[in-house]
């Protein structure tokens, strides 16, 4: 099939460059247009012209149902995958658009010492360097070797988060979260608060008075200890990494401080709940997130050594309604004005959960059809059928519409469309 509209897109150019020859010939327009059948012949290179495009474009979703991800970038973008899918060195450009933040990879090196097609590790877009945790074949057709790269991708966050989490029992935190990636370190650090908070309550529960405010006092002096690290020399990685984990501390710090003040006793106060927690189940050597009665697998997506926002009161509020929605197989709608970081929050809680968001504007095509993947998924489906194609349904997936309606060709959503949504408004009050 592929070879035959090859076949028919050669005959297409021939007969354009005999009719484009024929014309250079003629210098008089009105002469070179209105040759005897000219017209019906370009009529037939439009309609051979429509028939393998058709063709071109159903040969494109092909690949694009056996590896999703090209469903986010242009078809010009994916013929040229296609094209040099033997060669991985050449695909390497298009990675930063099918990943979240894996801009190139390491391959072995052949007896010539030139890139081989095994991949034994990842780029981040910050020059960050994480090893696969087993070398990745990137041969055969790309979009499968892609989903090889895909599973290798996760399975090495995960086993770097397991790592992480063994390792961190045995040193201070300010010398082993040097020795793992930034995303790795960020997670594990939020999992020692989940847990050393657990154990403050605990420890409440057995007469400890004090339990929570010597918890305190330790994060303070942790706090301290990264300031002191960052007044001192680092790489540009290792700075940002500090970073981000001291914002995230500040935000952990000041929610048990909270507890303190209004005397929470115990780990079923609306104060602890409405935080996303992550822990690591030992047995099953998953990271999860909790929110109240929501419990969310970590997806492993990697995410570099990126900088995060800062947590306010309201950046919790839009978390617990953009979660309950998850947890109750909805889709969430932020609104509010312009600027007031309803993407960059969606964003943020996509890499808190380790998932790969992606951002495009909203078409008429965005309709009550999207009930389909909920219903796909409340059902606990592994198949589905969408825009009447059967594809692979991936549980985790969220629909969110951030929208500040009130400008010049934005209109607020249809109703029915708009039931399937839970608001959460972003505007200060």
């Amino acid at each position: 099939m592929i070879a035959e509209d090859s076949r028919r897109f050669e005959g297409i150019d021939a007969d354009f460059k005999e009719l484009a020859n024929a014309v250079h010939q003629t210098p008089n327009v009105v002469e070179a247009t209105n040759k005897v059948g000219l017209f019906g012949k370009l009529e037939d290179i439009q309609s051979r012209l429509s028939l393998c495009e058709k063709a071109l474009s159903e040969y494109l979703d092909t690949k694009r149902l056996a590896f999703p991800r090209f469903d986010f970038i242009s078809s010009a973008d994916l013929l040229d995958i296609l094209s040099n899918g033997t060669n991985p060195q050449q695909v390497e450009k298009h990675l930063s658009k099918l990943f979240d933040n894996m801009a190139k990879m390491q391959f072995d090196a052949d007896e010539e010492e030139r890139p081989a097609q095994s991949a034994v590790g990842m780029f981040s877009r910050e020059e960050e360097y994480v090893p696969f945790s087993q070398p990745c074949e990137c041969t055969g057709q790309v979009e499968v070797w892609l989903n090889r790269v895909l599973d290798s991708m996760r399975s090495t966050v995960r086993h770097e988060l397991s790592e992480a989490v063994t390792s961190s029992e045995d040193r201070p935190r300010e010398q082993w979260l040097f020795d793992c990636p930034a995303q790795v370190a960020l997670t594990c650090t939020q999992i020692w608060w989940t847990s050393d908070v657990g154990m403050a309550f605990s420890r409440l529960e057995e007469g400890y008075d004090n339990a929570m405010k010597e918890f305190h006092r330790k994060q303070v002096s942790q706090l301290n200890t990264l300031i002191s690290i960052l007044i001192g020399h680092l790489t540009l990685g290792d700075r940002q990494m500090v970073m981000t984990i001291c914002t995230i501390d500040v935000h952990a710090r000041d929610v048990v401080a909270k507890m303190i003040a209004h005397k929470v006793e115990n780990s079923q106060a609306f104060v602890w709940l409405s935080q996303l927690r992550h822990r690591w189940d030992e047995k099953d050597k998953h990271c999860f997130s909790n929110i109240f009665d929501a419990q969310f697998l970590y997806s492993y997506e990697y995410l570099g050594n990126t900088p995060r926002l800062v947590i306010t009161p309201l950046t919790d509020r839009c978390y617990i309604t953009l979660t309950q929605s998850l947890h109750l197989t909805m889709s969430g709608a932020p609104a509010g004005p312009a600027g007031t970081g309803k993407t960059e929050t969606t964003k943020d809680l996509g890499r808190a959960l380790g998932i790969m968001v992606y951002v495009f504007n909203c078409s008429e095509q965005m309709d009550y059809k999207v009930k389909s993947i909920q219903d796909a998924i409340r059902d606990k489906k592994q198949r589905f059928t969408v825009m009447r194609e059967e594809v692979s349904l991936c549980p985790s997936v969220g629909i969110f519409i951030t929208m500040n309606p009130g400008y010049a060709g934005r209109t607020e959503l249809p109703e029915n469309l708009k039931a399937l949504f839970r608001r959460r408004n972003t505007a200060l009050s």
